[in-house]
């Protein structure tokens, strides 16, 4: 298991960082989803025997908190969160685990702690072997053995039970109490990851739903190119253009107003077919001008823009 995910390591690694196609985001997700987790799942749990659901569980969550704390010391010090930093931090903390398992098992048990294996001769076993060898031996079962004497008629055979007819296998078999009891502790297992998964269903369908309305949202502005050079009369050329225009939201009116408030322009703009209306003005070059575009049955501009006095 420690040589798979080392290999699978780093050929998500180079996938990530110069795959083609959709070799990158193949390896993110394993990155990013299973092979930490399972590598730090064989240190954390290794006195442990963990079943595949517990297994199948362990790995993303531990996989998650792998990505949050790299992403939250890379960003302590100061190193650019992006995809060549995100890559480095998963595979790296999962080859560290993956050789930290890989150790030889003295380096978890410490040097000689186990138990010295018993001689063939008790005499030259330890103290404490030949005690266990003692006790051992005065707690073993004591077989009867029936003692035949001549004349007596001959031992009657024990009738032999009928070995139980073997149960066919199919989907009607019975199931042992064993069987029912193990199948109750996987359902039981499966429950918070079928929960998890349901979240995660959940989430994703409303942020599609979002996502999907959004894109189809007509977004409308108003905006003004710089204004042209200021004639003998003290006025300058501005070309408005508002695009993004709904129909149904029409007519619109163009109100342009100086500092003072005292409206200066006022026209109707009417929406043609790709909804984009624009027109040349011609405005003081020494005021404060705002130009407003008003929905029908709007008091307040939809969208404003402001042009500045030439100083």
């Amino acid at each position: 298991m420690p040589v798979l995910i080392a290999a699978l390591t780093v050929a998500a690694t180079a996938a990530v960082l110069a795959g083609p196609g959709p070799l990158p985001l193949a390896g993110g997700l394993l990155l990013g989803f299973v092979l930490p987790g399972l590598a730090l799942t064989e240190i954390l749990f290794r006195h442990r025997t963990l079943s595949a659901v517990e297994r199948t569980v362990l790995a993303p969550a531990l996989s998650l908190a792998v990505l949050v704390v790299s992403g939250l010391l890379l960003y302590v010090a100061g190193a650019r969160l992006d995809r060549l930093s995100w890559t480095l931090a998963a595979a790296g903390v999962t080859l560290l685990a993956v050789t930290v398992t890989a150790a030889p098992p003295r380096f978890w048990r410490g040097p000689d702690d186990d138990e010295p294996d018993l001689a063939e001769d008790p005499a030259e076993a330890p103290v404490g072997a030949a005690a266990r060898i003692a006790v051992g031996a005065q707690d073993a079962p004591t077989e009867l053995i029936p003692v035949i004497r001549d004349g007596d008629p001959p031992p009657v055979p024990k009738k032999k039970r009928p070995a139980p007819r073997p149960v066919p296998p199919g989907p009607f078999a019975p199931r042992s109490p064993e069987q029912r009891l193990e199948i109750r502790l996987v359902l039981r297992q499966l429950l918070p990851m079928v929960l998890v998964l349901a979240v995660l269903a959940g989430a994703g369908y409303l942020s599609y739903v979002s996502s999907h309305e959004s894109y189809d949202v007509t977004v409308t502005s108003l905006s003004a190119a710089p204004p042209g050079p200021v004639t003998a009369a003290g006025v300058h050329s501005v070309e408005v253009t508002a695009g993004g225009l709904v129909e149904d939201e029409g007519p619109y009116t163009l109100r342009v107003t100086d500092s003072v408030g005292t409206q200066l322009v006022e026209r109707v703009v009417e929406v043609d077919g790709d909804g984009v209306w624009s027109a040349v003005l011609s405005l003081p070059a020494d005021e404060r001008i705002q130009v407003g575009l008003f929905r029908a049955g709007d008091v307040v501009a939809y969208r404003s823009l402001v042009v500045a006095p030439v100083q």
